[in-house]
């Protein structure tokens, strides 16, 4: 502990032995990096809130369960998947190419790395965050207050449009999917009422009409509707497991139609409307102060490692005195 007690008492000393130069060099570093500051392009910050929402499409079912609901905020997965949309290719080519952000960036169009520089430009003066309340901060840096209000309320913009987009891909392909199974069922559909009904010419009764037949045999007063029934009787007999059958396969093929244009209906409805994904907070607007940079702050660090670097600078031209 007194080892220590007198090194920091020999360092103090040693500052204050060199405290002439280490002024000097304070104020340089301050003057130099105040000058620097000035230098730097002001930039302004605007800024648009967003809440994810909990579903992107409108459910057909009777059953809507809180998360279906089209008012329920989204949590954490859907913040993190509009990020990834926000910064999406689809949305950075718009805001590139309706703010020619190229000469607006003053990127030298002739450069052979023009796109790489045009897109980190890009990267840091827009950026997307989470906040701790599950919202998502759309925040805008540029020189012109107005350009980066309007990029922020642009960006906000096509986020649904994006959106709709992706999902419409998918969703027409679910809907193609779904009307060609719906086709297929409508077809064996038509073949089996086509086969019952031919089988019902031949005399061919369901099962709820069976148990009438003897009973109508016994009771006819006349020959023809004695024969006319005695032919229903024989024909159910050969064909009557048959047409049970095709009655059991037929309702079982009307449920699954039912079912599948309840898909159908679904997708057609996701391919064919456009949805709003998110729940706007707060639009971006104009700035009335710079955002960037902070010339205090950029003074005050400059000047400490300044002072700090020329202090291990004397130390260390100290020491090499002493080794040789």
């Amino acid at each position: 502990m007194n080892q220590n007690q007198d090194n920091a008492s020999d360092l103090v000393q040693f500052i204050w032995d060199k405290r002439v130069f280490l002024i000097i060099i304070c104020f340089v570093a301050a003057v130099l990096s105040a000058i620097v500051s000035f230098m730097i392009e002001e930039k302004y910050r605007s800024e648009v809130i967003v809440f994810p929402a909990m579903t992107n499409t409108v459910a057909f079912t009777d059953e809507i369960h809180a998360e279906q609901s089209s008012t329920q905020f989204g949590e954490e997965e859907q913040a993190e998947q509009m990020i990834q949309v926000l910064q999406s290719a689809d949305i950075r080519d718009r805001i590139i190419s309706k703010y020619n952000l190229i000469e607006h960036y003053d990127i030298d169009p002739d450069s052979k790395l023009k796109l790489t520089e045009l897109n980190e430009t890009y990267n840091d003066n827009i950026s997307f965050k989470r906040t701790p309340y599950g919202s998502v901060k759309i925040s805008v840096l540029d020189k012109d207050p107005v350009y980066a209000a309007n990029i922020a309320n642009d960006i906000s913009a096509y986020l649904d449009s994006a959106k709709n987009r992706m999902i419409k891909i998918r969703a027409k392909q679910a809907m193609a999917i779904a009307e060609s199974e719906k086709e297929k069922l409508m077809q064996e559909i038509t073949t089996i009422v086509d086969s019952m009904a031919s089988l019902s010419e031949k005399g061919v009764v369901d099962k709820e009409t069976r148990p009438y037949l003897v009973s109508g045999l016994a009771s006819a007063t006349d020959v023809s509707t004695k024969n006319l029934i005695k032919q229903k009787i024989d024909a159910t007999d050969k064909y009557g497991s048959l047409y049970t059958s095709m009655e059991y396969k037929l309702e079982n093929m009307n449920e699954r139609l039912s079912r599948m244009e309840f898909v159908y209906e679904q997708a057609k409805s996701d391919a064919n409307s456009t949805f709003s994904h998110k729940f706007e907070v707060e639009k971006a607007n104009p700035a009335e102060k710079k955002a960037y940079p902070i010339r205090w702050l950029i003074v005050v660090i400059s000047t400490f490692c300044a002072f700090l670097f020329s202090i291990v600078l004397l130390l260390a031209n100290q020491k090499i005195k002493q080794l040789k």
